[in-house]
C-alpha cells in the first residue's frame, strides 16, 4: 500500500521484483493453511451453501475489463456501490 503522504510504500515497491506476487501467493496460502482457514475458492462456495449472496462491485469490473463470466460461480450481479446500499439497506454485511 502507498502511504498516505501519496509516497510509494516498501510493499509497491516490492511488487516491481520478478517472482514476487508467486512468493506472496504461496506465502499467503500457507499462512490460510496455517491457521486452518479453507482457501479462499473453497470458503466463497461455503458461504453461497450457507445461503450468502455475492456481488462483484461495477468499478473494479470496469476498470479491469471484467465480465460476469469471468467471477467465481455463486456471484448473483454486478452492482454499483449506490445499488448495493440499496439492495442491502438493514441486512448483515460481510465485505471480503
Amino acid at each position: 500500500m502507498g502511504l498516505p503522504t501519496g509516497t510509494l510504500g516498501i510493499p509497491n515497491l516490492l511488487g516491481i521484483l520478478p517472482g514476487m506476487t508467486a512468493f506472496t501467493s504461496a506465502f499467503m496460502k500457507k499462512k490460510i493453511a496455517e491457521v486452518g482457514a479453507p482457501p479462499v475458492d473453497e470458503y466463497l462456495q461455503m458461504l453461497v451453501d450457507g445461503g450468502a449472496h455475492l456481488y462483484a462491485c461495477k468499478m473494479s469490473v470496469d476498470m479491469f475489463g471484467l465480465k460476469k463470466e469471468d467471477f467465481v460461480e455463486g456471484v448473483e450481479d454486478i452492482v454499483t456501490a449506490g445499488d448495493f446500499m440499496d439492495m442491502t439497506e438493514g441486512a448483515q454485511i460481510i465485505f471480503i
